[in-house]
């Protein structure tokens, strides 16, 4: 049996102003009909039952999740009463599955993460998983074969070929790097050894709550406190308190870049964790201009633009290669080029404290 652990937090930031604290990206329908959310949970419908799904979301978005996922037991969906960072994430869900099931193997994945096709996927996790079988003191993660030298991303470096799985490569780690530089990137990419690292892991309870314990003694002896409650009617208050005793750090740092018997398997699918505005190229269908469009649009003499929004009518001119996104209260408008610039957006409205608009 696979447990999954979806980790649904996010401040929206880099898809402003339609993605918002409330709302993050993930809880957008900004490739297809369903939320990013959404598509995760069908991506493993019919594999794991609901009742072995774990979401750990922000405290402020619980509501918003259940009722985007109301399969889900309610109990599985946990809010953290304030962001701690990926690795305080993955011990609260791993002190609740190791309670359930001593020796349960956990899938941590990602709300926002655009992933195709399902069925490739599926088996890069099923790789994973038997690697754990084999080796149940093995750390395991995904690493996605590079399409071009991105800078955005971490990276993976394989080492020498373990086993494979019908037909899926299992690669021992030899180290995990940072997001390079564009020179840095092109190796990487020239040298095929290198996996773009898109942070989903693949690992059994217990064997995740020994590294904590080694390397993140405090965010292990909080996830143990907060394992002692899971049954009490006074839970949401530990975990409150505990979080207080803890500080943020990702998985990568804390535990991945430090640990020993690391394996990554090679996953055949693409990927893409939709950074920026400019993301959505890669999954949305054009119109015979180049655009991507998704409001009421009427548009003169207007190409390779985005173009988001709902409510009034947008209507563009003599435009080239622009963002444009509209919601109730804010407009965006940019250069594609730029739009990974959003974020500094948010930053400044923080500053200006115009918290009605995040």
């Amino acid at each position: 049996m696979i447990h999954i652990v979806i980790m649904a937090g996010g401040v929206g930031q880099r898809l402003w102003p339609m993605s918002r604290r409330k709302t993050p990206k993930q809880l957008l329908p900004l490739i297809t009909e369903n939320s990013l959310l959404q598509e995760t949970v069908k991506r493993v419908h019919g594999r794991v039952q609901p009742s072995e799904m774990l979401v750990i979301t922000n405290k402020s978005q619980v509501a918003a999740v259940r009722g985007q996922v109301p399969d889900i037991p309610a109990e599985n969906i946990v809010g953290e009463p304030v962001g701690r960072g990926s690795a305080a994430a993955i011990a609260l869900a791993a002190a609740m599955i190791e309670k359930k099931e001593p020796d349960g193997v956990m899938a941590v994945l990602s709300a926002d993460h655009v992933i195709s096709p399902a069925e490739r996927f599926w088996q890069a996790i099923e790789a994973a998983a038997k690697t754990v079988e084999r080796d149940p003191e093995c750390l395991v993660t995904l690493g996605m074969v590079p399409e071009f030298p991105a800078t955005g991303f971490g990276y993976i470096h394989r080492g020498v070929l373990v086993h494979e799985h019908e037909g899926t490569a299992v690669y021992d780690v030899r180290r995990f790097v940072e997001k390079p530089d564009l020179h840095t990137a092109t190796e990487y990419f020239k040298s095929g050894e290198y996996y773009w690292n898109g942070g989903m892991f693949i690992w059994r309870a217990d064997t995740i709550m020994k590294w904590f314990e080694r390397l993140m003694p405090s965010l292990y002896r909080a996830a143990r406190e907060i394992q002692k409650s899971l049954d009490s009617p006074d839970l949401a208050g530990v975990i409150a308190e505990q979080y207080n005793t803890i500080k943020s750090e990702t998985i990568d740092y804390g535990v991945m870049e430090k640990a020993e018997n690391i394996k990554v398997v090679e996953a055949a699918f693409q990927w893409d964790d939709v950074g920026s505005w400019q993301g959505l190229e890669k999954w949305r269908e054009r119109d015979e201009h180049g655009n991507i469009v998704a409001a009421e649009h009427v548009g003169l003499d207007t190409r390779n633009c985005i173009i988001m929004g709902r409510g009034q009518l947008i209507a563009t001119i003599g435009l080239d290669d622009i963002v444009i996104v509209r919601t109730d209260d804010a407009i965006l408008v940019c250069r594609k080029e730029r739009s990974q610039e959003v974020r500094d957006i948010v930053n400044t409205l923080k500053e200006k404290k115009m918290e009605e608009y995040l």
